[in-house]
């Protein structure tokens, strides 16, 4: 749509001039045309006529300024990036879809020097591309959301290589941090989250228990910055219940054609007895990157050596999950632009694990840890697989911004995640004495999950009010999974030898899965104040299941031979709708409601083995799929000094995916029974002074099931691996001058008792306090981050942990969480 613009000035101490827009024709703009280099205030003016914007500029700002040359750009913000690109200027959009030129954030210490803040932190946080699959400001969409800028993102990232536990310390709603690789615990809102890497699918197959380590399958020092969305999302279909949380890689820096980054980090915790020995975790990175006109490329490479983790006692955690590993990390990107309006990109993705646990025993503590200690008694076991781990990710996407008027998006990966896990002892002993006794045995599990899939989506600007997306997603999934099993002879304990006898081909249960999503959004902007959305999706999934047993089954033939399970096959549809309004009080104060609708296949291997034998698989409620209805509302504010935002949700399904305990065997139960969560989120920002920022978050969410199915409401409080205490967040940072910048961070968890008064939890969950300290030291040539967490060496167990208190089946799981602690880290691009 062809717009003409009045321009209204005003002259004060800074000039500002506003465009206001009149309706003059219906002819669509093709492209942005070419504008040349000339003055930076020109080039803005006519980039806010040509995309019908409101653009404040200060006169002073721009003046003796000049601009590239812009040529080609889709949108206002990219226009305006690039215009910007040689300045220490940024854009900002205000509530009202308004754009404010603006320096970039300074701060001014005690001593009255001047600090430049990263120019990109505004600008990165009011720019959210996971929403809808293109970019948008936050205050235009209907949901709250959350940004993790790439400096919040690099700093904590010293404390910690574990990005689930980063989110638990940043994300309200989020899981309490676990100190575990292990994502079981990781609920976002009490559902499970989609998570993306540069819009590839991390978690294999929805439901609770499968794609528990998705959060591993790529190194935390590739990610530029996370997004998080919250709540069920039409554009981004299966598995997105509890919202969508995004990782973006880094990006080649603008017309350097080579560059070298390096960062070394390492964990050393004070309170073991080996100092820089057992107790000292490293992880060097290496990584090269550089734009060379049409081709821009990345290369990394890590190596993370984890040590023991040390708990507040001084003593070694269970190694069950976490420490007593080496990873290797590779990861590559290439991109090539044909035009300005065309480019394809590709990654690959690769990681390989090893683990050593060797000669280490596992006693209990009083309190319920499981600690870990040097046993020279113990005689590894000779596994026929050394265990392992390998992860790969590939990704091929191509992008047009300007075909037939719209913005073409396609994009190809593959998946895959091969393990092989350590012996695992089945006999009846002092840590399990609930297991079975009549088959002494150990097992080697075996996994290997494999995907691929194809994404699609085309949006196109009806004119300057609504916008229409549309696209396609399709993905093949593959789970196998199988064990070795040895029976052990009487000397097995001296020798660690077995008698050569294995039984395998029956445990865990393989299938295969396909689905299709077709998915349509609108965006609609009313007037200035007033915005609405609404979209829809239709999911298809077919699905097959093998036959299959657990571990602990014992079914024999007339022959003497194991009798598996029947699989089955099936397929099932559904349809997810969304609606969403947003409204702008004045130019700082946003309020936002919506309805949303997810959908979600059950965790297929799950179901299999909680099905009873004599019921028939494909005609059980346990492979419907879920779909949760999610309704929200909330504010958002944003002033000079300070900004905040709250939200209040209630999202509620007749079929829930969640783990309980039977008291009587000590095991999971999958139980798909009527489900509600609800609860309260709330972040501030705040800068008092200019040399002094604090931040803070506060989440409360609960949830209840119906596991008789007697109704009338869900009843029985969800257990805490599905819902996590509330918890509080509390971020200092002091710039005390150009170059150090001291902060603090208090993590608070609070208790939570209802889940274990109803006999759902084992034991009832005590909270917390973790406080972290630390300092960024500008030095002439790099950057180093030194901080010392849990500065008062407190002992705790994290919720995750605690629930596992009280089942002898799974008490080496109760892993005392970390103590005080050293990371350092130093980066430095050369």
């Amino acid at each position: 749509m062809r717009l003409k613009f009045n321009a209204l000035c005003t002259v004060n101490a800074i000039k500002i001039c506003t465009l206001s827009a009149t309706l003059l024709t219906l002819e669509a703009i093709a492209q942005l045309p070419t504008i040349p280099s000339q003055e930076l205030g020109k080039t803005l003016n006519q980039i806010a006529e040509e995309f019908s914007i409101d653009l404040a500029i200060s006169e002073s700002l721009v003046a003796g300024k000049t601009a590239p040359v812009v040529e080609g750009a889709d949108t206002a913000i990219e226009a305006l990036r690039s215009a910007l690109r040689n300045t220490d200027l940024i854009i900002e959009q205000l509530s009202s879809g308004a754009f404010v030129v603006r320096e970039s954030a300074t701060v001014v210490s005690p001593s009255g020097e001047e600090n430049a803040r990263n120019s990109d932190v505004k600008d990165v946080e009011v720019i959210v591309v996971t929403a809808g699959r293109y970019e948008q400001s936050i205050n235009t969409i209907a949901r709250s959301s959350i940004v993790i800028a790439p400096q919040t993102l690099q700093k904590d990232l010293t404390r910690t290589s574990n990005i689930g536990d980063l989110l638990g310390t940043r994300v309200p709603g989020f899981g309490a941090p676990s100190a575990t690789d292990i994502s079981r615990s990781n609920q976002l809102r009490g559902r499970d989250p989609q998570y993306l890497l540069d819009g590839v699918p991390l978690s294999f197959n929805g439901g609770a228990g499968i794609g528990g380590f998705a959060l591993t399958k790529f190194d935390p020092e590739i990610i530029e910055r996370v997004e998080v969305i919250y709540g069920p999302n039409s554009v981004y279909g299966a598995g997105a219940t509890g919202g969508v949380i995004q990782f973006f890689t880094k990006q080649a820096a603008d017309e350097d054609p080579f560059s070298v980054s390096l960062r070394l980090q390492s964990t050393t915790f004070l309170g073991g007895d080996d100092t820089f020995g057992i107790d000292t975790s490293y992880k060097p990175t290496i990584s090269v990157l550089g734009d060379l006109g049409k081709f821009d490329y990345l290369a990394s490479y890590s190596f993370d050596k984890q040590k023991a983790l040390i708990d507040g006692e001084g003593d070694i955690s269970s190694p069950v999950y976490y420490g007593f590993s080496e990873e290797n990390f590779y990861f590559a990107k290439l991109g090539y632009e044909f035009t300005r309006e065309q480019r394809l990109e590709a990654f690959y993705n690769y990681q390989d694990v090893d683990y050593d646990v060797s000669g280490l025993n596992v006693r209990i503590a009083d309190d319920g840890r499981a600690v870990a200690f040097e046993d020279p008694t113990v005689v590894s076991p000779q596994a026929p697989i050394t265990p392992f781990n390998e992860k790969e990710i590939i990704s091929v996407k191509y992008e047009h911004s300007k075909l037939f008027g719209g913005a073409l998006e396609l994009q190809y990966y593959s998946r895959k995640d091969e393990r092989v896990g350590g012996f695992v002892d089945l006999r009846a002993n002092a840590l399990n004495p609930g297991w079975p006794t009549f088959w002494p045995s150990n097992y080697q599990a075996t996994f290997l999950d494999e995907s691929d899939g194809f994404r699609s989506r085309y949006y196109y600007d009806i004119n300057s009010k609504l916008r229409l997306t549309a696209g396609i997603d399709i993905e093949d999934q593959e789970r196998q999974s199988d064990a070795f099993e040895f029976l052990l002879p009487p000397d097995f304990d001296q020798t660690g030898m077995t008698d050569g006898t294995a039984q395998e081909g029956l445990f865990g249960f393989p299938f295969t899965l396909e689905t299709l999503g077709i998915f349509g959004q609108a965006e609609y902007r009313i007037n200035e104040k007033l915005r609405f959305s609404a979209g829809i999706r239709w999911e298809d999934v077919e699905f097959s299941i093998g036959a299959g047993r657990r571990i602990f089954e014992r079914t024999l033939d007339a022959q003497g031979n194991q009798v598996a399970r029947p699989g089955g096959s099936g397929e099932n549809d559904g349809i997810a709708y969304n609606l969403g309004l947003t409204y702008d009080i004045n130019d700082n104060i946003n309020i936002f409601t919506s309805f949303a609708q997810g959908y979600e296949v059950p965790s297929l291997s799950q179901v299999a083995s909680r099905v009873p034998p004599e019921q028939e698989l494909v005609s059980n409620e346990a492979v419907e799929p879920q779909i949760v209805d999610n309704y929200e509302i909330g504010l958002r504010a944003n002033y000079d000094k300070y900004s905040y935002s709250i939200a209040i949700f209630f999202a509620d399904s007749e079929l829930g995916q969640n783990f309980i305990y039977d008291p009587v065997t000590n095991e999971g139960v999958y139980n798909r029974s009527p489900q509600e969560n609800y609860g309260f989120e709330a972040v501030f920002e705040w800068t008092p002074v200019d040399f002094l920022k604090l931040e803070g978050l506060f989440s409360w969410n609960e949830g209840d099931f119906d596991p008789d199915g007697d109704g009338p409401d869900p009843e029985v409080p969800l257990t805490t691996l599905d819902i996590s205490p509330w918890k509080a967040s509390l971020f200092a940072d002091w710039f005390i001058n150009n170059d150090v910048t001291m902060y603090v961070q208090a993590l608070i968890v609070g208790d939570r008792d209802r889940a274990f008064d109803e006999g759902v939890d084992l034991y009832e969950i005590n909270g917390y306090e973790v406080f972290d300290l630390g300092l960024t030291y500008e030095l002439p040539k790099g950057t180093l981050n030194a901080q010392i967490n849990n500065v008062f060496d407190k002992t705790y167990i994290t919720p995750t942990s605690q629930t596992y208190i009280g089942n002898p089946n799974f008490a080496p799981r109760v892993a005392g969480a970390p103590g005080r602690a050293l990371s350092l880290s130093y980066s430095v691009m050369f």
